[in-house]
């Protein structure tokens, strides 16, 4: 098992040789983020001018049926573009991190637009779905937590109240760590469909759960060591160095993690690809 330090000094060597590659993939992965904000900005304004400025008042979404329609919508076309565009990063960065060249990954990842769309939209919604239901709990009380620390009256607190509260409030602190841990399991789950894009995202899911016991440690102490650049990312302009860092330090901690597991099928897929499109 790799250190935090030994995986740091790992993920700068690797992109010590590939600082052009992970710029260019950060810098699109950005302006495609400043694009979505564009894209958001320019349609108020057009609604406002037309006079359905109301839209844009949340408010407005517990009102009118079709301004809820209109977020749901919104939510969902720009969801399904970042998370599709969010796996492509996440599979070039895969190549970055183990020192290969990521020039034939994008050649047929755009080859295949629509299947990887497919591919990513499908999985991103089973892994949000399984983490929505595990939450679920922790919603429920934390509405019993709201409803009798905000909307109660000090005369209407009683005493089974007052144990209601108590007992949501434990049951939200465990059930969130509890959760946190669940999402961490699950965490292996896009990186094994990246390595093989035909594997079932279910069977994924059940092989991340298995390969993540004992390694929890060592994945939040990855993630914690990043926390110091954090306020870095106020500046804007340290992302462009600071992620390629994290994505690939964050691939080199789960090839670790994954062992003999790490199979990367792509290769094969795309010389393949290669030997029949000429």
């Amino acid at each position: 098992m790799l250190s935090v330090k030994e995986i740091k000094n790992s993920a700068r060597s690797a992109l010590s040789g590939h600082i052009g590659n992970s710029l260019s993939i950060t810098l699109q992965m950005f302006t495609n983020m400043c694009m979505v904000a564009l894209w958001i900005f320019a349609l108020y304004l057009v609604l406002d001018k037309l006079g359905l400025g109301y839209y844009y008042d949340l408010t407005n979404i517990f009102k009118i049926p079709w301004v809820a329609l209109m977020w749901v919508i919104h939510a969902l076309v720009i969801l399904s573009f970042l998370t599709y565009q969010r796996h492509i990063v996440r599979r070039l960065f895969v190549d970055i991190s183990m020192d290969k060249d990521c020039i034939a990954t994008r050649q047929y990842i755009f080859a295949h637009t629509n299947e990887f769309i497919r591919i990513s939209l499908r999985n991103s919604l089973i892994l949000n779905f399984l983490k929505l239901v595990m939450l679920v709990p922790a919603v429920l009380s934390g509405t019993f937590i709201f409803r009798w620390s905000i909307l109660s009256k000090t005369d209407e607190l009683t005493s089974l109240g007052l144990f209601v509260f108590m007992i949501s409030i434990g049951f939200t602190i465990i059930w969130l760590g509890i959760f946190v841990k669940y999402c961490a399991s699950l965490s292996l789950a896009p990186y094994i469909m990246s390595l093989n894009p035909r594997t079932n995202i279910f069977d994924a899911c059940d092989l991340s759960a298995k390969l993540m016991e004992g390694h929890y440690g060592q994945y939040f102490s990855v993630l914690l060591s990043f926390m110091i650049y954090v306020p870095l990312l106020l500046m804007i302009y340290p992302f462009f160095l600071i992620y390629p860092f994290w994505a690939a330090s964050y691939n080199i901690m789960i090839k670790d993690i994954m062992g003999s597991y790490w199979q990367d099928k792509m290769p094969s897929m795309i010389r393949r690809w290669e030997k029949y499109r000429k």
